[in-house]
């Protein structure tokens, strides 16, 4: 048995407790999401300043242990693009993060583009080279070979010294606080919830979708039924309709043809509870329709908003923060459009004193 191979509660315990007395631990996930409504974790990597190794999360012990350390405040967890490996890790270990250091956000703060991958962040950073030779391994799959462990474990191998790096180049750009803001929002538990089935519709990217108010009621209808399926039948949202479909569905308030991906004879099932579904949604009286989520600005709100992400992009390079990470272009549209709003992302903390307070007195429309 390979050394870095956690099997064992013992192991993992141990693992734990010397992450715990350094307070930092680095974390990384290897999933299959191929045929199944959730990802398969296969393993969980996690290093320390010395050694790391990889969770079999195939041999179904405790992990109690990893849970007690993701939630505990004094034990930074280190994470690349940290969102979908921590959603993952809430799954596993029951536990919701506290304390986190998302070495992609981190990035964007440090005077590198936001988005970036680990293996390009690594070579700029600290000048570390990862090879990637098992890009199409299947994590599931038993006995695990050394080569495809190493493979993995090069993911937290470098964290530490990678996030002690990107904290100097925000210290020395004056970036630092910001970066500390912004990381805090790792620790809402909301980020790791499962979304409801009733809010699933929101999701579906509407374009040109010639919808009005029943025809919401219907597409929120269908969108939960094709959740709630996916669920209960362990297969991809999408092998039960594509997203068109279901716009397809809202627009003509039937079932026409439907793209799906089931075999068996599930597809006349299918169809038939999607009808079930439209029916219902077109008995619902006016007031429990939802509202059209799209917003229609004025065209003197839309050249406001041209001209101030013009001027984010070079506020932000004189900032020395990525102008992706401050806002995109639906977040400063918003925001000019209306600059009351304090739940817009730019109305407060770092992001209004940084450029908020400014872009509303040069762009707001009133």
């Amino acid at each position: 048995m390979m050394k870095c191979l956690i099997t064992t509660t013992d192991e993992l315990s141990s693992a734990c407790e010397t992450a715990r007395k350094e307070g930092c631990i680095s974390l990384d996930t290897e999933f299959v999401w191929r045929q199944t409504y959730l990802p398969q974790l296969g393993i969980v990597q996690i290093g320390t300043a010395d050694d790391c190794w990889a969770v079999d999360c195939a041999k179904g012990f405790d992990q109690s242990c990893l849970g007690s350390v993701i939630e505990d405040e004094t034990v930074v967890k280190i994470l690349h693009d940290a969102r979908q490996d921590l959603v993952l890790l809430r799954r596993f270990t029951g536990a919701s993060p506290r304390s986190v250091f998302d070495t992609q956000l981190a990035a964007a703060f440090a005077g590198f583009r936001s988005g970036i991958g680990l293996q390009s962040l690594l070579l700029q950073a600290i000048d570390v080279g990862l090879a990637k030779t098992e890009t199409c391994t299947d994590w599931t799959q038993r006995p695990l070979s050394e080569a495809q462990v190493r493979y993995a474990l090069d993911d937290v191998r470098y964290l530490a010294a990678l996030r002690d790096e990107l904290l100097r180049r925000a210290a020395s750009l004056g970036t630092l606080a910001w970066l500390e803001e912004e990381m805090a929002h790792y620790n809402d538990a909301a980020l790791y919830a499962e979304t409801s089935p009733n809010e699933a519709w929101r999701k579906i990217k509407l374009r040109r979708a010639r919808l009005k108010g029943r025809g919401f009621a219907v597409l929120r209808a269908v969108a939960a039924l094709r959740e709630e399926l996916a669920r209960e039948w362990n297969k991809p949202r999408l092998w039960l309709g594509a997203d068109e479909s279901l716009i397809d569905m809202a627009e003509r308030g039937r079932v026409g043809k439907l793209v799906h991906r089931l075999g068996g004879g599930r597809g006349d099932q299918l169809r038939a509870l999607y009808s079930q579904s439209i029916e219902a949604a077109l008995a619902l009286p006016e007031e429990e329709w939802p509202e059209d989520p799209r917003v229609h600005y004025i065209d003197e709100v839309l050249e406001a908003a041209g001209d101030a992400m013009r001027w984010l992009a070079e506020r932000a390079e004189a900032l020395h923060v990525d102008a992706g990470v401050i806002a995109n272009k639906a977040t400063v549209t918003a925001f000019v459009d209306n600059v009351a709003d304090e739940t817009n992302p730019l109305a407060g903390g770092w992001r209004w004193e940084a450029v908020g307070r400014e872009m509303a007195e040069k762009f707001g429309v009133d």
